[in-house]
């Protein structure tokens, strides 16, 4: 992969992240504002700020995983291997990182861990 190809990812991950901790702390506040009262007037039944409290937690989950996982590619940028597949070492297809940029599996296997785990059985993951 040349250099102009992996700046042009290094921005997407970048710009990804930055979204990405806009809207973690966006959903803190959510969880601090109901927690504290200060939502909206329907909201202020028990039940329903408990379950305003849990979404707004989940989506936080969320995005602090792909968090993780757009800084392990920053990473893998910054180490040159941007793009190796984590189980063969083979280049990821462009067309899966740009659908993905911090995918860290090419399709194949992708796909076949994917059927492993649904078995149960995984593979040793390959090591440089």
């Amino acid at each position: 992969m040349d250099e102009q190809i992996r700046e042009r990812f290094r921005h997407r991950l970048l710009r990804r992240r930055r979204e990405l901790v806009a809207a973690r702390q966006a959903a803190e506040r959510g969880v601090v504002e109901s927690r504290e009262g200060r939502t909206a007037p329907e909201y202020e039944e028990s039940a329903q700020a408990d379950h305003v409290e849990f979404t707004l937690r989940e989506f936080s989950d969320a995005r602090r995983r792909e968090l993780l996982l757009v800084d392990a590619a920053l990473a893998r940028l910054d180490a040159g291997i941007f793009g190796s597949c984590v189980e063969c070492g083979r280049p990821i297809e462009l067309e899966r990182l740009e659908a993905v940029p911090y995918a860290l599996r090419c399709a194949d296997d992708a796909l076949r861990d994917e059927r492993e785990e649904r078995g149960g059985v995984r593979r040793a993951p390959y090591t440089m």
